[in-house]
């Protein structure tokens, strides 16, 4: 497959159109701000999530003097925010970060192009490719959000893109730069750490005719510094080895609570404990997110399936710890009375925890495991657009919204097929990417559900532009050997 050589109109209109994304971008983000964000708010752009505290007060704390407190997120979000800081006031920096999202997602639309272009090493490709991700909001929502996730997607794109190219020119200077981004990708979303595995074994073996150590040095270099600072941050604050994260996977403000302990049951037989959405698991239990009316839900709705149930308690055990959450967080309860009956609820909860990973041990280590994907790849993939019901939308935004619902159906079912095709045909790969992009596609959809036990479909929005790339190649392709196949006499 040849290398991009600036010959094709893709690559010669690049101004244009990443211009182009650009505008898209900038109306994608002017939409949402539209529909949810007060006018007395201060900025004019950002938008806060519930997350939003976790990486943006650590840095607000050292600036006041302080520490990096809490400390449970990675710096992926908070380092560009305390550059901002250094010359803006708070709300000007917030939307400072907005900006930055909105160039690099913007910018990433235009190099998913050239990511499948050199892919494939087709026009119609690229083409297809840029203009799907150009009307996709399933990313791009996010670019207002002060949280990871916009510009995770967008490093990720530039590091694929980044990858290749350091190949291909053989450019050790593009190879620090993939995995400075790389690095970027880890400290946005620790889950990725793993990935400098399979990424490090394409440098070692596939760069040049012979297996060198020099360029795998310097494509692991800038993790190595910047991990280095924060390994030894991390000891001197908490006296603690801790690469990632601290406080582990979840961090304490949620795993002391009724929420952790309702968490960790529920990944014991898969059960989806996203509580603000409809229909979770977790609704039976008395959690909800949004106005109190949504209780009925949770009372109405079917109770734990027959494979969440262990010797040592039953439906009617549960039934206790729900009638006590409830009470305890709706009931209008004294603190000291709620304190209490929160305690037996999170002492139920830990020993019905115990008791199921002791006397149903495949379902929870490994059924539970499988379970879990399909709460967080099974999805409309238009959740967040529009902060109003189907039903009193316009017949137009009732439209758009089932195209990016059937946009996501399309790249999520086509790219996850694709991506096991290719990773199967290992050996036929003719460029990195072939090996790159369905390795990153299917660790990113699967790590979380079989790795972590954790299911959100925020999750998704990471990996959703390389399954894009995936889908669009492998169905280009299955049209033209159908083509081809017709034409055969």
């Amino acid at each position: 497959m040849p290398s991009l050589k600036g010959h094709t109109w893709f690559e010669r209109r690049w101004l244009l159109l990443v211009l182009l994304a650009l505008s898209f971008r900038a109306a994608y983000i002017e939409w949402p701000i539209a529909g949810s964000r007060p006018d007395d708010a201060p900025g004019h752009w950002y938008i806060v999530t519930p997350d939003s505290h976790s990486y943006l007060d650590p840095i607000e704390n050292q600036l006041q003097g302080g520490s990096y407190y809490p400390d449970y997120r990675m710096p992926g979000v908070g380092a560009p925010y305390w550059l901002f800081r250094q010359f803006l006031d708070i709300p000007a920096s917030r939307d400072a970060l907005v900006v930055l999202q909105w160039f690099l997602s913007g910018l990433s639309v235009y190099l998913l192009g050239l990511v499948a272009l050199r892919l494939t090493d087709s026009h119609r490709t690229a083409l297809a490719t840029y203009g799907l991700f150009l009307f996709s909001t399933f990313t791009s929502w996010h670019d207002t959000s002060m949280s990871s996730d916009s510009l995770a997607t967008s490093a990720i794109i530039i590091q694929v893109y980044l990858f290749q190219q350091a190949f291909d020119r053989s450019s050790k200077w593009l190879l620090a730069c993939a995995g400075f981004f790389l690095t970027w990708v880890i400290f946005l979303r620790p889950v990725a750490a793993l990935l400098l595995i399979p990424a490090a074994a394409l440098v070692f073996y596939q760069w040049g005719k012979a297996r060198s150590w020099k360029p795998l040095v310097i494509f692991l270099m800038p993790f190595m510094l910047i991990e280095s600072f924060w390994v030894i941050r991390n000891w001197r604050a908490n006296q603690e080895f801790n690469p990632l994260t601290n406080q582990g996977v979840m961090p304490d403000e949620i795993a002391d609570r009724p929420l952790g302990y309702l968490m960790r049951f529920l990944q014991g037989y898969g059960g989806n404990y996203i509580w603000w959405e409809a229909g979770a698991d977790i609704r039976w239990f008395g959690l909800w997110h949004g106005s109190a009316a949504l209780d009925d839900e949770g009372r109405n709705a079917d109770p734990p399936p027959s494979y969440a149930y262990a010797p040592g308690y039953d439906q009617d055990s549960l039934l206790v710890v729900s009638e006590l959450i409830r009470t305890a967080l709706h009931g209008g309860m004294e603190q000291t009375d709620s304190i209490a009956y929160l305690a037996r609820a999170n002492a139920a909860l830990e020993r019905y925890t115990e008791q199921h990973a002791e006397h149903a041990p495949f379902t929870h280590h490994v059924t539970s495991r499988f379970l879990m994907i399909r709460h967080m790849v099974i999805q409309k993939g238009a959740e967040t657009l529009f902060g109003r019901f189907y039903h009193t939308l316009p017949a137009w935004m009732k439209l758009f919204k089932l195209c990016q619902m059937a946009l996501y159906m399309f790249v999520t079912a086509f790219g996850i097929w694709a991506g096991i095709v290719m990773l199967w045909r290992w050996r036929e790969a003719t460029s990195v990417l072939s090996i790159w992009l369905p390795v990153v596609a299917l660790y990113m959809v699967f790590v979380y559900p079989l790795v972590l036990k954790m299911a959100e479909g925020r999750f998704m929005v990471h990996v959703f532009p390389i399954l894009l790339v995936l889908a669009v190649s492998y169905t280009m392709d299955l049209i033209t050997r159908i083509r081809g196949a017709a034409k055969q006499p």
